[in-house]
């Protein structure tokens, strides 16, 4: 539980940054620059709530949560929007407060709050604060102390720009997605309002994404596989991605990984594995499934199909070694089939 000294004056910020409601003049594109003083930290903020469904302040972090934000906003999915943001989902690193109803607000929050001695600035709504943290492959969890302080750093500071963009409604006009407003580091928000001239404005890039371990094969299995007969037809399918159910785990629950492959032209899931731990290399998982499959129906497919680049990418070098063609295809329907049928299985 975040002690009550960092509690309360950050329900206050939370309260005032309700108060305004800048969803009303502001999109979720137009992001805002901090430097963390104490961590020299770089954090981007984004307020939602312009579409109506979800009012909050995003404060993304580190490079996962960077990433997350700035390809969002220059809608750069590379021609796969639906893989990308299915995998890409639990990959965000990023705090936030989001304003709810009191049904949404975990046993936890309640006790929390009830210590603080808060009530809500309306009787109904969406105006219950509620805090959390988002880590890659985690389920969202209340913050800690230093998540708080972080969000008490943020959200006077994001306010003072949102009020900045009331007075100036074209502030953001001669700006691109991807042009972030900052913040000067020595701005006090309990002093002065910003003015134009006060912003930094700095184009960023999505931070590069790590390129995804290759799926190696022992030189045993290579060799074994290389000789089997290629089959006329025998198309495989594979991927990995997050499953949607989180487990409980010894800090936080967390969300497992699959990998499967499937025949395209029966639909038979012919191997597929699930990760005991959260897994930040899917890899030995995808090598797995590929080396089970190929071992079971005894024959070199015509060719490999995934819907991700990401997959493609981890899958090219071992192919070429076995000269199968990896092949791209957002949209395949025997794998799409056979993932729901192993989350209906599953329970999830």
């Amino acid at each position: 539980m975040v002690p009550l000294e960092i509690l309360k004056p950050l329900l206050a910020a939370a309260d005032e940054f309700l108060r305004q409601a800048p969803w009303r003049w502001m999109s979720d594109s137009q992001v805002i620059g901090l430097k963390h003083p104490q961590t020299g930290e770089v954090l981007l903020c984004s307020v939602l709530g312009n579409l109506g469904q979800l009012y909050a302040l995003q404060v993304y972090r580190r490079e996962a949560g960077h990433r997350w934000l700035l390809t969002t906003v220059a809608d750069d999915v590379q021609g796969e929007p639906w893989a990308w943001f299915q995998e890409k989902g639990f990959e965000a690193d990023l705090i936030e407060v989001e304003f709810t109803t009191r049904a949404d607000l975990w046993r936890e929050d309640r006790a929390a709050l009830t210590a603080a001695a808060y009530s809500p600035i309306r009787k109904r709504g969406h105006v219950w604060p509620l805090f959390r943290s988002i880590l890659p492959g985690y389920l969202p969890w209340p913050v800690n102390a230093e998540e708080a302080r972080t969000l008490l750093f943020a959200l006077p500071r994001a306010l003072a720009v949102a009020r900045l963009a009331q007075a100036c409604p074209n502030l953001w006009d001669d700006h691109p997605p991807g042009e972030v407003a900052f913040v000067p580091e020595d701005f006090d928000p309990a002093g002065d309002a910003l003015r134009p001239e006060d912003i930094n404005w700095h184009p960023l890039l999505p931070p590069a994404e790590p390129m995804p371990a290759p799926v190696t094969l022992s030189e045993g299995k290579l060799r074994r596989f290389a000789a089997l007969p290629q089959a006329q037809g025998f198309q495989l399918e594979l991927d990995t991605f997050y499953l949607p159910q989180a487990l409980t785990g010894p800090e936080r629950p967390w969300f497992p990984t699959v990998a499967l492959a499937v025949d395209r032209a029966s639909g038979l899931v012919v191997s597929f594995k699930i990760s005991e731990q959260l897994s930040t290399d899917p890899s030995p998982m995808l090598a797995s499934v590929l080396s089970k499959a190929l071992d079971y129906l005894r024959h070199r497919p015509e060719s490999l199909h995934v819907r991700r680049s990401r997959v493609a990418r981890m899958l090219e070098p071992v192919a070429a070694q076995l000269d199968i063609p990896v092949r791209l295809e957002p949209e395949l329907p025997a794998l799409n089939e056979a993932c729901a049928g192993l989350e209906q299985m599953l329970g999830f």
